[in-house]
């Protein structure tokens, strides 16, 4: 049941900002009582909290628990993530909660903890591949800047197969 409260909240962040994470729309929107939410947070700052841990281990952690289990050399992993990111909906959280780190310290500091371990963890792909640590960590964040902002760019479209062919340079060893 707490993990409805939070994806419910975390929908209501991404549809109308933090402002839209309210006890009682949440409890309406699942069809429960506030006596579940009061079961589940001591209050709506509680949830708030949750929410960042929930988005960080969900998004961040787990996502890249899966990565690294998947077969393959650095393409493979690259476009595996790619195409949870950007064509499965796993950054779908990533602009509100990064709109909301503007007006709060403690959620800037949450995202900005998130961005060091997600590059982090690239560049490990990176440097798994062969490429030095100073290179590895500019492609990692090459990478990640894309899948970041990818999804503000509305025209033109991506060409069927042009992630696949994105990957593939990032990941090729030539300069």
């Amino acid at each position: 049941m707490r993990a409805q409260w939070l994806q419910a909240g975390l929908d209501a962040l991404r549809n109308g900002g933090v402002a839209a994470v309210r006890v009682e729309r949440l409890a309406a929107d699942l069809e429960l009582t506030k006596g579940s939410f009061y079961h589940h947070f001591r209050d709506r700052s509680a949830l708030l909290d949750a929410l960042l841990e929930f988005w960080s281990r969900e998004m961040t952690d787990a996502e890249f628990e899966r990565i690294v289990a998947v077969r393959g050399g650095l393409a493979t992993r690259l476009l595996a993530l790619a195409e949870d990111v950007l064509e499965k909906g796993m950054g779908r959280y990533d602009p509100a909660i990064r709109a909301w780190a503007r007006s709060e310290r403690k959620v800037a500091a949450a995202v900005a903890a998130v961005d060091r371990r997600r590059v982090k963890a690239l560049a490990g792909f990176f440097e798994e591949a062969g490429f030095g640590a100073a290179e590895a960590r500019t492609r990692a964040r090459t990478f990640y800047t894309f899948l970041l902002g990818e999804p503000q760019v509305r025209a033109p479209a991506r060409e069927p197969g042009e992630l696949k062919k994105m990957v593939e340079i990032l990941a090729s060893q030539k300069p």
